[in-house]
């Protein structure tokens, strides 16, 4: 056969997806472009552009071969190389209609719209017949709020290629958003039957399901997506079609959420962050599915800072348009289909019968190439017991400004009120205090930040901020430790507590750098960084006895942080993850307790990660991690690029021990081992079973009153503290889909915890005279079964029944704690407007009117402690 018979021969093979029966004559350019196109046909994207640039090496000037190259560079995303061959392509074939299409795609990318359109014009004058050209039109009237015109040129584009599984999603996409449900479902039913391969049609459909109230059905299109992803058809990503605004940036975590699966959710979103780190929706889906588990008193902060770090990275990561900037619309509530020009307005209500309040709204749009988003949070709760107000407001706004494609900058200031009574969990609540006040402003926390993107998978993050943290307690009844000495040596020789009138104030302001480095291949993530951090923190504190004690100290707080991560697939099931941070961290040694210290402590810590993602079995997955960390001062912790998780488990930890236990411990040592197994059964059964271990260390200085002299005058000073935590736990999860509609599940977990305090400056003989807490060894259990079922009908009526099982022991207090054991049962209904505009619920908590006595030792979440009605009403537009 003739060179240009074989090229022909091996073109029409690519096409229909055929074996070649004789290898190729790789003799002209021609033949060389028809190899490039069968390579593609064989998902061998580089493979596919050597052999493109082979062509028009054969022949420099072979337009129609450059406008090839152009294409397979743009398709792996690298904009600047495709625009250089194109240009050439351009050159030699100026009315190349392929050539045209592909610069208006090359311009969407820029956000660069109205120019986009001009050239998909051109190309359709040129050929009429193009379907590239129709659909890119389309795809630019949509962006420019047209919805109906774009859905008929996208309708234009399938039918003069009506076989392209590609065309047949977006004209589907298209359909929704002109609110035609049934013609969206028969297009995206024909592109999976036109390549069953594709994973787009089914991730579409999961999507459009979900905004229909059909979650269970939803989560089986999203599986099926997943399934076929590593086969995705090659021909649609040809102009980066996957990298749709709306696609891309589509927080599947609600999905599951919808239907009990927060740890599914959770273990996903983690999932999506190691095999693809570079990947903004990925951290966003991830920062979401972690403040579904951060407690909304702000007492318990284990969870603040993976969430707050997620969030920022995604925020960086993003292109303008691809996600609300908006702290409290999650992505399945900005649910559009197709990016665009848009100002959207959110509101969430909570009501409890208690007599507590929360709204969330938010005001979010883009405009071209700059995005915004105003957040406005308050929230008042009386409490549940004399003196447990709270009332929190926080304000932020939100900027990004996408410079050129590859490079953006984002802006963020917000501001904070916090006031209350004694919200800390105790075991007996009467033992809460009714005279403290609390007090804590934000006024403002400035961020900025800058991305760079080299090349796909090269990014560059800078992130800087000023952080302000204002803090005020005052209690006229507090309980302040007294002191007594031997005048010769200075050994303690009596202790007791005795009340005092105590005001404190203490104000941060720091400033905190970080640059991260960001290198991902196929098979390779390297993540490197540094942090460098520094503020001062006055602090005046007043204790009056007898006579008063006033203090006003100014000192610094300052850390230096270097990391690196390295993630290697080694071949498909296995994953290895291995890292190294240093941390260096300067701190006041006491700006907490009064009497407060003026003297500063220092550590550093060399602190090593490791983890193994396996999958040895389809939907199987075995997990394994140990990790090292130093923990921070304030909201400084925070504050940071480095990645929060290592093989799904969580490494960023603002702290460990229960704040309501030992209040902050600055600069406490982290260590962390997990081993997990994930497994899902074509029963849709998903089943979860991990044993974690968390430690923490930490020592500070605790202020006290040193009763001096025969008139037992009151002199500042303090004892060192160390605080030895640990909590050892077993968690199984199960979640089953039964139908349609029905969802049921089950969690258990069991943990251990266990506080050794220990004040070696007081005896232990001298300790047991008072009720401070010291020199004791202490241990708690608690076993936590939750049991659930949700009904969720395509109508939009959704109902929840939930039974949450708890018991306690505990053991080594001095006093006695008795356990408990109890069960709380509660009911929700509601209706869900389609395509998520609007949402109603009801709900009757603890039904049983059942209260408790749970030892805060062990982390959990609060309980309503009486019969509480629940109304929310939430709406997007």
């Amino acid at each position: 056969m003739d060179p240009f018979g074989s090229a022909l021969s091996e073109l029409i093979a690519s096409v229909k997806h055929q074996n070649l029966q004789k290898a190729p004559d790789l003799q002209t350019a021609s033949g060389w472009l028809a190899h490039s196109y069968y390579l593609q046909s064989e998902s061998k994207l580089g493979e596919a552009l050597e052999a493109a640039r082979k062509a028009v090496e054969k022949s420099p000037e072979f337009g129609f071969g450059w406008v090839r190259v152009a294409e397979l560079e743009f398709s792996m995303g690298r904009s600047d190389r495709a625009s250089e061959a194109l240009d050439k392509g351009l050159t030699l074939s100026a009315r190349n209609a392929q050539a045209l299409a592909l610069k208006g795609y090359l311009l969407a990318a820029e956000n660069k719209i109205g120019q986009a359109s001009v050239y998909f014009e051109k190309a359709i004058a040129t050929d009429g017949a193009l379907a590239n050209a129709w659909m890119g039109r389309g795809l630019c009237e949509i962006r420019q709020g047209h919805s109906e015109a774009g859905r008929q040129d996208m309708q234009v584009a399938a039918t003069l290629e009506p076989n392209r599984s590609d065309l047949r999603s977006y004209l589907g996409k298209a359909w929704v958003e002109t609110n035609h449900r049934t013609q969206a479902d028969k297009e995206l039913r024909l592109a999976e039957r036109l390549d069953p391969q594709d994973p787009t049609p089914w991730l579409y459909s999961a999507l459009v399901k979900e905004a229909y109230n059909q979650e269970n059905e939803a989560i089986d299109e999203l599986e099926k997506s997943k399934e076929l992803n590593n086969n995705r058809s090659v021909y649609r990503s040809s102009f980066l079609l996957d990298q749709d605004q709306s696609v891309r940036s589509a927080n599947l975590a609600r999905i599951y959420q919808d239907v009990g699966m927060f740890d599914v959710s959770v273990h996903e979103a983690a999932r999506a962050v190691d095999l693809d780190y570079a990947n903004y929706s990925a951290h966003l889906f991830l920062a979401d599915s972690y403040d579904s588990l951060r407690d909304p008193r702000k007492v318990n902060l284990r969870y603040e800072t993976p969430w707050f770090s997620e969030l920022l990275v995604a925020d960086l990561l993003a292109p303008v348009g691809a996600i609300p900037l908006s702290q409290n619309v999650s992505q399945q509530e900005y649910s559009r289909l197709f990016g665009g020009d848009r100002l959207g307005l959110y509101s969430d209500t909570e009501y409890l019968s208690r007599g507590a309040w929360l709204e969330d709204a938010s005001e979010f749009g883009n405009s071209g190439n700059t995005a915004f988003a105003l957040d406005e949070y308050y929230r008042s709760d009386r409490g549940e017991r004399p003196n447990n107000d709270a009332q929190d407001g926080n304000y932020s706004l939100r900027l990004k400004q996408q410079i050129t494609p590859q490079d953006s900058v984002f802006f963020e200031a917000n501001a904070s009120d916090y006031s209350s009574g004694d919200v800390l969990q105790y075991y007996d609540q009467a033992a809460a205090s009714h005279t403290l006040r609390i007090t804590e402003t934000q006024e403002p926390n400035l961020f900025a930040g800058y991305h760079h993107e080299w090349a796909p998978g090269i990014h560059t993050l800078l992130l800087v901020g000023r952080l302000q943290d204002t803090f005020t307690e005052a209690d006229p009844a507090a309980s302040v430790l007294i002191t007594t000495k031997n005048a010769g040596t200075g050994e303690i020789i009596g202790v007791s507590q005795r009340p005092a009138d105590l005001a404190y104030q203490s104000d941060l302001t720091a400033y905190s750098t970080e640059l991260q480095q960001i290198f991902q291949t196929a098979s390779h993530t390297i993540v490197v960084g540094a942090r460098y951090q520094t503020g001062d923190i006055d602090t005046d504190s007043f204790v009056q006895r007898f006579l008063p004690v006033g203090q006003t100290n100014s000192l610094s707080l300052n850390r230096i942080s270097g990391y690196g991560y390295y993630s290697w697939q080694v071949i498909e099931p296995l994953q290895l993850t291995a890292g190294l941070s240093y941390d260096y961290l300067e701190y006041p040694q006491n700006s907490e307790i009064p009497p407060v210290s003026n003297s500063e402590s220092h550590k550093s810590q060399l602190s090593p990660k490791a983890g193994i993602r396996w999958t040895p079995f389809e939907n199987t997955t075995l997990r394994g991690v140990y990790t090292r960390s130093l923990g921070g001062v304030f909201y400084d912790t925070s504050v940071r690029l480095e990645p929060t998780e290592v093989a799904g488990f969580n490494q960023a930890f603002r702290s460990i021990i229960p704040e309501s236990v030992a209040g902050l411990v600055p600069g406490s040592e982290f260590e962390t081992f997990g081993l997990a197994l994930d497994q899902e059964f074509q029963t849709h059964t998903y089943l979860s079973i991990s044993g974690e271990l968390l430690k923490s260390h930490g020592s500070r200085m605790v202020g006290t009153l040193d009763a001096f002299g025969p008139l037992l005058l009151d002199i500042p000073s303090g004892v060192v503290q160390t605080l030895d935590y640990q909590e050892k736990s077993l968690t199984v999860v199960m979640n089953q889909l039964l139908s349609k509609e029905l969802a049921l599940g089950t969690s258990y977990r069991l943990s251990r915890a266990s506080l050794d305090d220990d004040v070696p400056g007081i005896s232990p003989a001298l300790s047991g005279n008072f009720s401070l807490s010291a020199n004791r060894n202490v241990g708690a259990v608690l076993q936590q079964l939750h049991l659930y079922g949700i009904f969720n009908h395509p109508s939009g009526f959704f109902a929840k029944a939930e039974s949450i099982w708890s018991a306690q022991s505990n053991d080594g207090y001095a006093a006695e704690l008795a356990g408990d054991n109890f069960w709380q049962f509660n009911v929700f209904a509601g209706y869900r407007f389609p395509r998520r505009l609007a949402q109603i619920q009801v709900g009757l908590l603890n039904i049983g009117n059942r209260d408790y006595k749970l030892n805060p030792l062990n982390l959990y979440s609060d309980l309503p402690r009486s019969r509480t009605l629940f109304a929310s009403l939430k709406f997007n537009f």
